[in-house]
């Protein structure tokens, strides 16, 4: 039995839609395994960079005036 009323899209539209939507998804999934995450200059390779004062840094309400 065939419908008569025809939807929005065509049948090769909807083919092409969804595989649009699967080669998306593997560029997505391989771009997230492939990529390392960076944490600019906070990341473990300059985590034993001290910066300049900071070991003798104190909150303001404790420094005496």
């Amino acid at each position: 039995m065939r419908r008569t009323e025809r939807g929005a899209f065509t049948h090769e539209e909807r083919k092409a839609a969804l595989w649009a939507l699967l080669i998306a998804a593997i560029v997505a999934v391989l771009g997230m395994a492939i990529q390392q995450p960076s944490l600019g200059p906070w990341g473990a390779e300059q985590a034993a960079v001290a910066m300049p004062g900071v070991l003798e840094a104190q909150p303001v309400g404790a420094s005496v005036f």
